[in-house]
């Protein structure tokens, strides 16, 4: 066989083995399935790009880590995976993932909080989002020192409870990232109506946000939050017990649904029952909206003393408690 044949040969050989390798190399990076179900991926900040390998090689949305790996060490790219949230699917080639957690092409995740909502309530669907509910209450509930000296709103050494302004978020970080973003919409919203409060409000900040979180919870409406504010205001300064059930219901750890609470409940030992303790509760018994922190700081100036929920969101209210009990015959009992 002549040389130069050989060479020809053996150049047809390398070809069909870099034909072969890449045939391989294309099957082993294209996607797993065919099915379109997408599933939410985080990658945390200062995740690795080996570990991000193997967490998607155990997900099944990758055939073949070890040559996934190869392709992005080839390609350049392993310095350059962002963190963030991404929707991912099997139809998905390796060469596409690859591409959208490197460019950032992220998801933004609403995650709204109601208002009234209390720390744990905020918490609860975290776990859908790859976030911990338990590492969210264990944050707010017993705060980072770091965090009263950069919020000095806060009260130190005090739960966050109350402080956590309920609003729509778009998760991105950890569960720090979360209750930091709560704080600086607080800042944002409710630090500039503290300070244009009028002259006459003598409740301090905290006093103010924990009487707002008690007006949140009993009111349903916004047009009745200045009332109810005006009612328990005008309590207070006659030295009369607040008696507001979800005082008594965040002291129990619970809500009391359609049946009210029994009298068993109103004796339970707490400051945060309103019913045996005067005054006004420790601190916050949830995160108030804007509508009733305003409330506070302007109620109603009113000569009622009590309410009653008539069932519709609205409440009825009276000036003594014979009216009040008047009230109470009419709409429970339907006796005039």
């Amino acid at each position: 066989m002549s040389l130069l044949r050989w060479l020809g040969l053996a150049l047809v050989g390398v070809l069909l083995a870099l034909l072969s390798a890449g045939w391989f190399f294309n099957q082993e990076l294209a996607p797993v399935g065919t099915s379109d179900k997408s599933v939410l991926y985080r990658i945390q900040m200062g995740t690795t790009f080996g570990q991000v390998t193997q967490d998607l090689g155990e997900k099944k949305l990758i055939r073949n880590p070890d040559i996934f790996k190869l392709y992005v060490k080839l390609s350049g790219l392993q310095s350059k995976i962002q963190s963030g949230y991404y929707r991912l699917s099997p139809q998905m080639s390796s060469v596409d993932i690859v591409n959208k957690i490197t460019q950032g092409l992220t998801e933004k995740i609403p995650y709204t909080i109601p208002e009234g909502y209390r720390i744990n309530q905020a918490s609860r669907r975290l776990n859908e989002y790859l976030l911990s509910p338990e590492r969210y209450i264990e944050i707010a509930q017993k705060p980072d020192p770091g965090l009263f000296q950069k919020y000095p709103f806060l009260k130190p050494g005090k739960s966050l409870e109350g402080f956590l302004y309920p609003d729509t978020y778009f998760l991105q970080g950890v569960e720090k990232d979360l209750i930091e973003a709560q704080l600086k919409r607080f800042q944002e919203v409710i630090l500039p109506l503290w300070e244009k409060r009028p002259p006459e409000h003598k409740l301090d900040l905290h006093q103010t946000i924990t009487l707002a979180s008690v007006v949140e919870l009993e009111g349903l409406l916004d047009r009745e939050l200045p009332v109810i504010a005006g009612v328990f205001l005008k309590r207070l300064s006659i030295g009369m017990k607040l008696e507001s059930d979800p005082t008594t219901e965040y002291a129990l750890g619970w809500h009391q649904g359609p049946k009210g609470l029994s009298l068993k409940d109103i004796r339970v030992d707490s400051p945060y029952n309103t019913y045996r303790y005067g005054g006004l509760p420790p601190g916050p018994i949830g995160n108030p909206g804007s509508a009733a922190i305003k409330a506070v700081l302007y109620p109603e100036k009113t000569a009622y003393l009590y309410f009653v929920a008539r069932g519709d969101g609205s409440h009825a209210f009276s000036k003594s408690y014979s009216e009040h009990l008047s009230a109470v015959r009419r709409i429970y009992f339907g006796k005039s």
